[in-house]
């Protein structure tokens, strides 16, 4: 199993060191020497190093030590510590193994930890996994979720795999709260926690963005696979709370067909998970393909254009490609969920309707401007 597989089974389970070690991935025993790795093992790691790219070493030190270290600098350590671990083992005749070794050099010679402090691995594992979640729902916290978004974006960028953002909100919530109080309200977070689980696969990583706001990561996910998984989400919530009033909005937006870093992907799930609530609620928004189409008659055409609503009526926004043919031209834009005014720009001197569009309005100056509605 490479360590993008892993996403399939895991959430947390892509770059964290700690989580291979515990599923028997013995990542840094083979990367300090001490143990030889059958091909499989050897050829996970060198797996792990390539997606890890510039922080493998740091994050080897910082399951060690709990210390971040600079990439350039961890190298450099780790590299002295490999020597310091075959100086202290010719010396003692044994291996004394790559957990002491980085122990004693890092503390006794490199003094670079300061009173360090053994605890139980169940203990560290508890503080660990505290640390990541949400106390009231049991879900991902928001931190934890935006470093493992980043981490998961690297990797899938690296491979060329589609990442999914939900990014939820509960429609009625606030009256609710307002009407029975913070602890039903507490009660009801709880529960719809619970549902939203049931609708994800255990790749899947849900957290609590804040308040009542959830976002959900899904790796590998295709748009599609991602809006069936949210419309179940709606509807399991829908049915299951009918009683109080609450439903949820989503918006869906994919990495890297709508954004290109973890930023601008919130950012476009948040937007459409707000035009989501302008429509009513209780439904998913996602960018939608609309393809517009010209066909040339008698004008010779050098250049055409489409300009509206969508992208604040400027000319430079979205150019149509001539099409092998030669006289048709031809572009799709996504588009979020709306209703656009539009005209097309031909030769960058001549505005005109789209003989294509289904409805048409006036433009306010005599003219008319074609409609495009997208659901």
């Amino acid at each position: 199993m490479t360590p993008l597989e892993l996403m399939e089974k895991n959430p947390a389970t892509l770059t964290e060191i700690a989580d291979l070690e515990d599923k028997g991935h013995r990542v840094v025993d083979v990367v300090g020497g001490d143990v030889t790795p059958n091909e499989t093992t050897r050829d996970f790691v060198a797996a792990l190093r390539e997606e890890r790219g510039d922080s493998f070493f740091s994050e080897i030190l910082h399951y060690l030590t709990s210390e971040r270290y600079p990439e350039a600098q961890a190298q450099v350590l780790w590299k002295e510590i490999l020597d310091h671990k075959f100086f202290m083992s010719e010396r003692l005749g044994r291996n004394v193994g790559i957990r002491v070794s980085a122990f004693d050099y890092l503390l006794n010679v490199r003094k670079l930890l300061i009173a360090p402090r053994i605890i139980n691995s169940h203990d560290f594992k508890r503080t660990v996994r505290l640390s990541r979640t949400d106390a009231l729902t049991g879900l991902y916290n928001r931190r934890y979720f935006l470093e493992h978004t980043a981490k998961v974006l690297e990797a899938a960028a690296h491979v060329k795999a589609p990442v999914s953002l939900l990014m939820a909100d509960l429609d009625n919530f606030k009256p609710f709260n307002d009407e029975h109080g913070h602890q039903a309200g507490d009660l009801l977070l709880q529960e719809i926690a619970r549902l939203i689980r049931g609708c994800v696969r255990a790749s899947d990583m849900v957290a609590r963005y804040g308040g009542d706001e959830l976002a959900l990561l899904l790796p590998k996910a295709t748009k599609a696979e991602a809006e069936a998984v949210a419309r179940k989400i709606c509807q399991q919530i829908e049915e299951n709370c009918q009683t109080v009033g609450v439903t949820i909005s989503v918006g869906l937006a994919q990495f890297p067909a709508d954004a290109s870093s973890r930023e601008d992907l919130i950012a476009a799930a948040d937007e459409l998970l707000y035009r989501a609530k302008e429509f009513g609620g209780n439904q998913v928004s996602l960018f939608r393909p609309v393809r517009f189409h010209y066909a040339e008659s008698k004008e010779h055409v050098n250049q055409m254009a489409v300009v509206g609503d969508f992208n604040n009526w400027s000319n430079r926004a979205h150019g149509l490609v001539r099409q092998a043919a030669g006289k048709e031209w031809e572009l799709t834009i996504p588009l979020k969920p709306g209703r656009y005014r539009y005209k097309l720009l031909i030769n960058d001197d001549h505005w005109t309707a789209d003989p294509a569009a289904a409805v048409f309005e006036s433009d306010g100056f005599g003219g008319r401007c074609s409609v495009v509605v997208v659901m």
